[in-house]
């Protein structure tokens, strides 16, 4: 019988095959909201953590999301969306090892959705407040009704998704040549620090941390 984490690497391995041949595939588009809602949380947490507030979050069907705080460390703030990403990946990878972690991490995820959902998401009338509801009651229902292999399965599937999406996306910051505005852009408004060295940056600890956390996601 094969070692547990070699199990759990061709599992992950899978995974994030799957995610890329279906990348742009409607069915994984789910998926992608949701990991930038996660992004949007890393925002309003560090919001929080510095003594500022969080006004609204929003999202839209595009893969857009937005961050409305007041107050706050401002640099952290505009570090800690794509950093939220690859936290939330690992999190949520880490969770996926066992059924035990598992449920609970799916408890927690149901009451950060809801939570975020009524206090956060505008406006009530939109697609992000009925989107990040409709997650929440998803997975409310996945922590009382759900198996726990679909439990363990979902979650590691969406720490995959969630770790390459954000990768994805801070290559797209990168690289930007649309003038439009970014984390990148903001940091470099704020530093004179060119985006793009935000976006490696940013990567590089991603990376990092994966590598340094990876006996507790393996």
């Amino acid at each position: 019988m094969a070692h547990p984490s070699y199990q759990r690497i061709a599992g992950l391995t899978v995974a994030a095959v799957v995610v890329a041949v279906f990348w742009d595939n409607p069915v994984v588009w789910p998926l992608k909201i949701l990991v930038v809602l996660f992004h949007e949380l890393g925002h309003a947490a560090a919001a929080l953590l510095t003594g500022g507030s969080v006004e609204s979050i929003g999202l839209s069907p595009d893969q857009g999301g937005v961050t409305h705080t007041r107050g706050g460390w401002r640099f952290l703030i505009l570090n800690a969306g794509y950093l939220g990403s690859l936290a939330w990946g690992v999190a949520l990878l880490a969770a996926g090892r066992t059924p035990r972690t598992a449920k609970w991490m799916c408890a927690v995820l149901t009451v950060v959705l809801l939570g975020a959902t009524l206090w956060w998401v505008r406006p009530v009338f939109s697609f992000g407040f009925a989107f990040s509801l409709v997650a929440g009651i998803g997975m409310a229902l996945l922590t009382r009704k759900g198996s726990a292999s679909a439990q363990t399965g979902l979650l590691r599937s969406m720490g995959v998704f969630s770790v390459l999406y954000a990768v994805w996306d801070i290559r797209d910051d990168i690289f930007r040549i649309d003038g439009g505005m970014s984390d990148a852009v903001m940091l470099q408004e704020l530093t004179l620090i060119p985006g793009p060295i935000w976006g490696v940056a940013w990567l590089a600890v991603g990376l990092a941390t994966l590598w340094s956390l990876r006996r507790w996601w393996l």
